[in-house]
């Protein structure tokens, strides 16, 4: 549960919420318990703003599903918006990587974050007539502007978590197309997402074999994505389950999955939920490493 101080803060948009929930808790029958069914048989008027505040929230996995539904809702009224298909995507990485435990379910989950990116990038004209004159995706992509650069980060990452179930034959026939997108976002934001190129570019190096050697490169993207965001607690697991074992390094392996369970989250971090939920990825992390003598 999410602790006082976060709830107290954000007092003026529970209040918000709750009488919004309101609208639709009477409207819908108790068989109806999905939030997409109870969105679609409310009386609430559903606003993007809505569906923020939700979002704003997600550290509760209640109001992490209603996010998800409402922005489902309004990108399918309004299959134009980049930023809500964006957020979108967004919230469909949230629930798979911290809510959902079922290996299927949350497969499932990241192909349609990724999918919802292709939607919104398939109306994108530039894009499309790049991909209809060049035949290549990587072209089209780099053909996009910055107004893009959530969709294609949120649609790599998405796509990055199905295709890391998936065997090595599958992967390396992506390997051209991520690393295009990933370099492209860089090129647009060097600093996006509080370092995200670094954090993705770790796990991409680490999983590639044609990489994988090049331990140092490794390292040095983790801990660049560290120097931008030292309080982002997702750089210290994801250093420590792509990094580590590769190396051996046991020691370093529990000194950073140690900091994510002994940090106390910022309330006021817009990654507090994020955060919240990779102490619990550390913890996973710790048992997996045990059970399967990582070291």
């Amino acid at each position: 549960m999410v602790g006082a101080k976060y709830w107290g803060e954000r007092k003026t948009v529970r209040l918000f919420i709750f009488i919004s929930l309101a609208w639709f808790i009477f409207g819908c029958s108790a068989n109806q318990t999905p939030a997409v069914k109870e969105f679609s048989n409310s009386k609430l008027i559903l606003t993007e703003a809505i569906a923020d505040s939700f979002w704003v929230l997600r550290a509760e996995p209640a109001f992490a599903s209603r996010s998800l539904a409402a922005y489902k809702i309004l990108a399918e009224e309004d299959s134009a918006s980049v930023e809500l298909w964006a957020k979108l995507a967004r919230a469909y990485y949230f629930r798979a990587r911290y809510l959902t435990p079922e290996a299927s379910e949350k497969d499932s989950l990241f192909l349609r974050g990724y999918e919802a990116c292709q939607t919104i990038l398939a109306q994108n004209s530039e894009y499309r007539n790049l991909l209809f004159s060049t035949g290549e995706e990587g072209m089209a992509i780099r053909g996009l502007d910055s107004r893009s650069i959530d969709v294609l980060y949120w649609g790599l990452a998405n796509y990055g978590q199905w295709l890391s179930t998936k065997g090595s034959l599958v992967r390396l026939g992506q390997r051209d197309l991520h690393w295009t997108t990933l370099e492209h976002i860089n090129d647009l934001d060097s600093n996006y997402y509080y370092g995200a190129y670094y954090r993705y570019k770790g796990p991409l190096l680490a999983r590639d074999p044609a990489t994988s050697g090049d331990t140092l490169a490794i390292r040095e993207a983790f801990e660049t994505a560290i120097d931008i965001a030292p309080d982002y607690l997702g750089n210290y697991t994801l250093m420590a389950q792509f990094y580590c074992p590769l190396t051996k390094a046991k020691d370093l392996f529990y000194r950073l999955l140690t900091k994510v369970l002994t940090t106390t989250p910022d309330s006021s971090l817009p990654y507090y939920p994020e955060n919240l939920y990779e102490k619990k990825i550390a913890e996973q992390l710790m048992i997996k490493a045990e059970q399967e003598n990582w070291f």
